[in-house]
């Protein structure tokens, strides 16, 4: 419903909509705090006289005991108002907090990403501050959850988990480091480029992905080799978001389809995997709808797969999964037992077999 962008945004905390009294803060356990933050966003509450708790314990690929250790802070604490401050893990743990906690009766949220149970009362007043550019979770109606007994990586949906209000401050994404820039600003492209793609894609979603498109290939570069740069910075927070409201109307694709599999199984980093898989599956689709990758390419730029590689190489994005796992060929049965054909899969612009997966995991391993 409200969405507050530009460099001090945080502050704006101060003044908007705040139904409740009760705070839980939700976050990693590092960046935040260490860059003062948290202190921040609980001594604007303060002064708001609003009671506020942290939860700072999410991983970088949120797990559903987590979450769930979340919902249960969050209801000791009676919190009516959640607030997600952090990447895109502490983000989606926040938004499946503010869903969870309002249910008239606890559950694992294992039994809602299963459909066992559902979200069916509006979520408490949920605010979302992301302080990376890449997931776009801050837009979505999905929380994205390891589900470590199912080696995957599943969505949580409903539309009761779009945040209330969003706050993007280009400030907090200054504290990223290189890796973290690199792999997020490659997962906003990998949302820009498969919404693109997908069978949802319209007219207005194709003018978000080709503005986060151009914008990515522009500012990222700079963003990684000087992360203090404030103009690249507000650009790729931009470019995420943007690519977030592609993905979250259009749908995405096999690089996630697959994607969440590979970095469930192998514990690499979301971004990472769906930038050394971009590729590998974009040549895939383009053999089947070539029409697209080149209306693409009128939009941004010419041998666009090659630039995906060059882009790659400048971030120093290694080119294979073995680079990463060495024994990931010991686990393609793992991973090709689990990939999911619902979701993300679905929206592929082809239909894609179990056996089409493998030949894309040899291509890339």
């Amino acid at each position: 419903p409200s969405v507050h962008f530009g460099f001090g945004s945080i502050e704006k905390l101060s003044t908007i909509e705040l139904k409740g009294n009760n705070c839980l803060i939700v976050s990693g356990k590092n960046s935040m705090k260490k860059y003062g933050f948290i202190d921040r966003v609980t001594g604007i509450l303060k002064k708001r006289k609003i009671n506020s708790f942290c939860f700072t314990e999410v991983e970088p690929e949120v797990s559903a005991d987590t979450v769930n250790n979340a919902v249960e802070t969050a209801r000791k604490n009676k919190a009516d108002i959640i607030i997600g401050i952090g990447g895109g893990s502490a983000i989606d743990c926040a938004k499946a907090v503010a869903g969870l906690t309002s249910q008239e009766t606890p559950s694992d949220v294992r039994n809602y990403i299963d459909g066992k149970e559902e979200i069916k009362k509006e979520s408490l007043f949920f605010i979302a501050i992301p302080s990376t550019a890449g997931t776009g979770s801050e837009v979505t109606k999905n929380a994205v959850i390891l589900y470590p007994e199912k080696n995957n990586k599943l969505s949580l949906r409903s539309e009761k988990l779009v945040p209330k209000s969003v706050i993007l401050d280009p400030e907090l994404t200054l504290t990223m480091d290189k890796n973290v820039t690199a792999y997020s600003g490659l997962d906003a492209l990998s949302h820009a480029v498969e919404s693109y793609f997908s069978k949802g894609a319209n007219d207005l979603t194709k003018v978000y992905s080709e503005t986060a498109i151009n914008l990515i290939f522009k500012y990222l570069p700079t963003a990684y080799r000087d992360g203090r740069n404030k103009e690249a910075r507000y650009y790729m927070l931009f470019a995420s978001f943007v690519a977030g409201l592609s993905f979250a109307n259009a749908g995405l694709g096999a690089v996630h389809g697959i994607g969440h599999t590979i970095g469930a199984v192998c514990k690499i980093p979301h971004g990472l995997t769906n930038a050394i898989l971009l590729s590998y599956v974009l040549t895939f689709n383009a053999k089947f709808c070539p029409e697209k990758l080149k209306n693409l390419e009128e939009k941004t730029f010419k041998n666009f797969i090659k630039e995906l590689f060059l882009l790659n190489k400048k971030l120093k994005i290694p080119p294979k999964y073995s680079d990463v796992c060495p024994d990931i060929k010991n686990k393609i049965g793992v991973i090709l037992s689990n990939v999911s054909f619902s979701g993300s899969m679905s929206f592929n612009p082809v239909k894609i077999t179990i056996k089409e997966v493998e030949k894309i995991l040899k291509d890339v391993i």
